[in-house]
């Protein structure tokens, strides 16, 4: 099961990263979220940002694993797929709310 939400995880941080570029065009580029600016459309930018996200799902996902082993009770079967689903959710509302705020170009 464990692999089975690693897979479910990273797709779902992956995807939200690709989605965001997508649907959000421009907001990769913003100055709140700049490091580097030379590095601003690089792979490997997208692929750190999925990561961390991971590392935000995962945080949840092993709460719910501790929370079972401590209760002695498992985890339903969709349960760890419905918060890291939920959480992505959230974090594209948030996007498109900052997306939304961003300077117009005159």
């Amino acid at each position: 099961m464990i692999a089975r939400d690693f897979m479910l995880s990273t797709v779902l941080a992956f995807g939200e990263r690709v989605a965001e570029r997508l649907f959000l065009p421009g907001l990769h580029r913003a100055a709140s979220r700049v490091v580097d600016p030379a590095r601003v459309d690089d792979l490997s930018v997208l692929v750190s940002h999925s990561i961390a996200l991971m590392i935000l799902i995962w945080m949840f996902v092993l709460g719910l694993y501790t929370i079972s082993i401590v209760t002695k009770r498992p985890i339903k079967p969709y349960a760890t797929a419905v918060v890291g689903g939920g959480l992505m959710i959230i974090v594209f509302i948030g996007s498109t709310a900052e997306w939304f705020a961003l300077p117009t170009p005159n």
